[in-house]
């Protein structure tokens, strides 16, 4: 069993702990401020699709965002999440990390402007999208609805194509023989060049190749884009066509890239929607959330910065300090001097070692009357919960520059390791790197904003379910 499989299973678990789930939250009924006081139970996870009761941005275009091995899902392959260790799963998320730390590093290697906006992911070594949360997208005339996995950390949109030498079975194939609207981009062609991509018969090529030895390559060519509620379409978007994809899919035809590159679908589309998008990713895989592009920006959205040193394509703020049960942490600010990626694809947020290292600390002293369990690889906070009904685990939260607080919903705060155990680990990690990573883990039930125009990023509480 591949990487991404084993990865799938996890992120099926940590979505277990949640309101609705293995753990409930109670926090009205807490003894304590800023702490949870979570009821455990064994409650299996909801085989029917919860829509989410928030509303969408007033003259928005929003897409349906679903749990791949989720009742919500209507291209999952299986209702059975595949079974694995832990630790391979964790080792998966791992390789989301080094590839972003890979990307990054080939964009220090030189100071000049022009290297830096072609080194990229989709021009070198790719991401890993680690991400299990898919949003159905029509292409062609007539439309096809592909499953997509969105990824704030790709350009590229592409999915699978007929004829296929190698693609993911049982799920939706796209077929451009049958498509008006498809025309391949020829090699002589200025996007092509641009690009700087290969040739094949006169045919412009791509080849997304991942640190996990998984891969995507076709050819590219411009397409008819369509969302199912909106009466007008999206001509001419630059897509990769595959014909020959390796690694497993459960529920996904391919990538919908979402990054600051010129390729991506945001950026693709300013005109319409001035790179503005947002997304809610729901707390368990049995509801859904939403991709939303444009409409009006709620008021109670708090914005960030992105940061002046981030790399071209990447999405990077600073995060200024952390609060654990309502503490502010004495953290030495130098560990604050480097940019945080926001990422939807990198499950666990990574933190600097000198923050990190704290967060432990008042975490572990604020739960110092649960038993600590057995250390893991990647994973060094956990707890044995077996002998408890109810457990308090304290609030986190994160703040970034410009004023902005995050208080981390429940269901991101611990993971069940293994899921379906009683014991649950701070779903934190160390990363001793130039940037840190905020995981979509830790972005659950909350509206992450992206506006690209102004350059900034923004946070809302109560985006979905």
């Amino acid at each position: 069993m591949s990487s991404k499989s084993l990865l799938s299973f996890v992120i099926y678990g940590f979505l277990l702990l949640s309101p609705c789930n293995s753990l409930k939250d109670t926090a009205n009924e807490g003894t304590r401020e800023y702490f949870h006081t979570l009821k455990i139970n064994s409650l299996a996870p909801s085989e029917v699709c919860k829509e989410s009761s928030k509303a969408v941005n007033e003259g928005s275009s929003s897409l349906k965002l679903v749990h791949r091995f989720g009742p919500c899902n209507p291209h999952r392959t299986s209702s059975t999440v595949p079974a694995s260790s832990f630790n391979d799963i964790l080792r998966r998320d791992k390789l989301r990390v080094d590839s972003i730390i890979q990307a990054r590093r080939s964009v220090n290697l030189t100071t000049s402007v022009e290297h830096m906006k072609s080194s990229v992911s989709f021009y070198g070594l790719s991401k890993i999208t680690a991400s299990d949360y898919i949003v159905n997208v029509g292409i062609g005339t007539p439309k096809k609805e592909m499953p997509l996995i969105f990824d704030t950390g790709s350009g590229l949109i592409w999915t699978q194509c007929k004829p296929c030498k190698a693609c993911y079975p049982e799920v939706p194939v796209f077929d451009p023989t049958k498509s008006a609207s498809f025309k391949g981009l020829p090699c002589s062609s200025k996007q092509c060049q641009s690009i700087r991509r290969g040739c094949s018969s006169s045919k412009c090529t791509y080849k997304s190749a991942y640190v996990d030895n998984s891969s995507s390559t076709g050819t590219l060519a411009t397409e008819t884009i369509s969302f199912s509620h909106l009466k007008h379409d999206f001509k001419n978007i630059l897509i990769g066509c595959s014909d020959q994809v390796s690694g497993d899919s459960y529920g996904e035809s391919g990538i919908m890239g979402l990054n600051r590159q010129p390729i991506s679908f945001a950026s693709q589309t300013a005109n319409i929607y001035n790179k503005l998008f947002s997304y809610c990713i729901p707390s368990t895989p049995g509801s859904t959330g939403h991709l939303t592009f444009g409409g009006k920006v709620s008021h109670n959205v708090k914005f960030s910065p992105v940061s002046k040193t981030a790399p071209s394509s990447d999405y990077d703020i600073k995060m200024t300090g952390i609060s654990v049960g309502g503490r502010k942490l004495s953290i030495d600010a130098s560990a604050f001097k480097i940019a945080s990626a926001i990422d939807s694809g990198t499950v666990l947020t990574r933190l600097p070692p000198k923050a990190y290292s704290t967060l432990r600390s008042v975490f572990r002293e604020m739960l110092k009357g649960y038993p600590l369990s057995a250390q893991d690889t990647f994973l060094d906070t956990c707890y044995d919960f077996s002998n408890y009904s109810t457990v308090a685990i304290p609030s986190i939260s994160v703040f970034f520059e410009g004023g902005v607080e995050m208080d981390i919903d429940v269901s991101g705060i611990m993971l069940q390791h293994p899921p379906g155990s009683k014991v649950y680990c701070l779903a934190f990690a160390e990363l001793d790197y130039e940037v840190s990573i905020f995981g979509n883990f830790q972005q659950k039930t909350y509206t992450i904003v992206f506006d690209g125009a102004k350059e900034r990023i923004g946070f809302a509480p109560g985006g979905c379910d």
